[in-house]
């Protein structure tokens, strides 16, 4: 949604809302180069809207959008299908594990150092690719895509995911787009107060490894004097237990530990008896966690594992968004953040906060 607002120094700019934080910024920073969104009104009859974008200049053009393919925490990644002046186009943004694969052309060695270095900022990272679609290719696919849409049956999701991603690829990569996850106020502090009270907190997230520390460290989750052990990147079952018995060697019988795990770690580790016992000592052996690339069934399988290794446990769980519906399930006590992110955390939870 765009509002126009007349600024303090008298001209008139527009302001930005939507449920992505990711889009509202490079919306409003499109705005700040000169190419405004003014507004998208939906059409009473289907499923299409239609776009006004004004610049550069005072030239507007109009854009239909045709279908939307929606984020998902499996398909990491979400879509728009768009018409103007005759020509059809699929614009993909995503995760950067998921959009190598669709696009023509891996990575160059400047655009893997670029990702990198934003996510060692803290930086929130997208690729954005896109490609031209026959209209003979469109209709088959919009047909076959509305009947998949139109299933009443469990495999509703599944099949309009599938059908989706046959025009997902052979993208040509447009670039990458970095955002700031900024902090609100005090969030160091009470970070800090819950440590000092013996309370173990684990941040479950899908972001990249070198985001998430990042983020860890400037909500003082780590600090400059936090013995850290990693346990990432594991090939297989017994990869995974080498790595999670080294870490738990690195932080036994210190104080201020951290510890940091990965997606592809669990996803080995989780299935094996012996290396859920290691990861359950190793979350009492270090004061914080980070796990980073996790899907939401690994983030409640998680909930899961403390519960089992001890009865005793109580568990508490906070989320903001969809992908933390099964986390806050999961716990004894699930808390939702209700934001930016929308409201299926909020429909879940035991409690919502504001």
């Amino acid at each position: 949604q765009a509002v126009e607002k007349e600024s303090d120094d008298g001209n008139k700019r527009f302001t930005f809302n939507g449920m992505s934080p990711d889009e509202v910024a490079l919306v409003q920073i499109a705005d700040d180069v000169g190419m405004s969104f003014i507004s998208r009104v939906r059409k009473t009859a289907g499923n299409t809207s239609d776009i006004i974008v004004r610049g550069p200049g005072t030239s507007q053009r109009n854009f239909t959008v045709l279908h939307e393919l929606a984020f998902s925490s499996d398909r990491k990644r979400m879509s728009v299908i768009v018409k103007h002046k005759g020509s059809i186009w699929c614009i993909t943004k995503g995760a950067d594990s998921v959009m190598e694969g669709l696009l023509t052309e891996p990575f160059t060695e400047a655009c893997a150092a670029d990702l990198g270095t934003f996510s060692r900022q803290g930086l929130r990272t997208l690729i954005v690719g896109m490609r031209t679609i026959e209209q003979a290719e469109f209709d088959a696919w919009s047909a076959e895509y509305t009947t998949a849409r139109n299933l009443i049956d469990d495999t509703k999701e599944d099949t309009m995911a599938e059908v989706g991603a046959q025009l997902e690829k052979n993208l040509k990569f447009i670039g990458v787009t970095a955002v700031e996850d900024r902090l609100q106020d005090g969030v160091p502090e009470a970070i800090s107060t819950i440590k000092e009270a013996g309370i173990r907190l684990w941040v479950l997230t899908g972001d990249k490894t070198e985001t998430a520390v990042d983020i860890a460290k400037s909500c003082r989750l780590f600090s400059d004097e936090t013995t850290m052990a990693y346990a990432v990147l594991a090939e297989d079952a017994k990869d995974a237990e080498d790595k999670l018995l080294k870490a738990h060697s690195m932080l036994d019988g210190k104080t201020d530990t951290g510890l940091v795990l990965d997606g592809q770690t669990l996803l080995h580790a989780l299935a094996n008896q012996e290396c859920r016992k290691i990861i359950y000592e190793l979350g009492v052996v270090s004061r914080s966690c980070i796990c980073s690339r996790l899907s939401p069934m690994q983030k409640l399988e998680l909930v899961k594992l403390v519960r089992q290794q001890n009865k005793m446990a109580i568990t508490l769980a906070i989320g903001d968004g969809a992908n933390d519906v099964p986390m806050i399930q999961g716990a004894h006590v699930g808390i939702s953040i209700r934001g930016k992110e929308g409201t299926q955390a909020v429909q879940a939870s035991d409690i919502a906060i504001s």
